[in-house]
């Protein structure tokens, strides 16, 4: 790769972050080992769990993952997703294995990542430090003003593959 190419990637980058867009972790990442500044071996985010997001009230396509930084925080990641624009909506993950089932929601049992930050597109979310993974197995899109469960996306074990 040329020397003008690698510097118009890094000015791109530069004027990424100046803007005030973080850019993820792995992305920065798989951007330094294509320009040669990061070896293969070094340590980068661990795919904990992922799904697919099932439409249940409204149309949704998407992924959703589990990732474990380097630094031991963990972050939920909503990739490719697509939904209807709705009002007052939240991502929550669940308890069970299935967020499709309004009851564990409506029970309680879910723990709030707050409010979805966009209906298309691919977003983050950091998970509480204590948050026990084995417990809460599963991703709801909720519509908190008409208590409507938009979409669902189990979230089973992976196989600890770096990504």
């Amino acid at each position: 790769m040329s020397k003008q190419t690698m510097r118009g990637a890094r000015m791109l980058l530069v004027a990424v972050t100046a803007l005030g867009v973080s850019t993820p972790v792995w992305a920065r990442q798989d951007m330094a080992m294509k320009h040669g500044e990061m070896s293969q071996h070094e340590e980068g985010p661990t795919r904990l769990r992922s799904g697919l997001f099932k439409g249940l009230a409204h149309e949704t396509s998407g992924s959703a993952s589990v990732y474990q930084l380097p630094d031991g925080r963990r972050v939920l990641r909503l990739e490719e997703l697509h939904t209807s624009n709705g009002p007052d909506l939240h991502v929550y993950l669940v308890e069970g294995d299935d967020a499709s089932d309004d009851a564990a929601i409506k029970a309680g049992r879910f723990v709030s990542l707050g409010a979805l930050k966009g209906n298309i597109g691919n977003q983050n979310y950091e998970l509480p430090a204590d948050l026990d993974l084995d417990r809460y197995r599963s991703v709801s899109i909720w519509c908190k003003r008409f208590g409507v469960n938009f979409a669902a996306a189990p979230l089973p074990a992976s196989s600890g593959e770096a990504s």
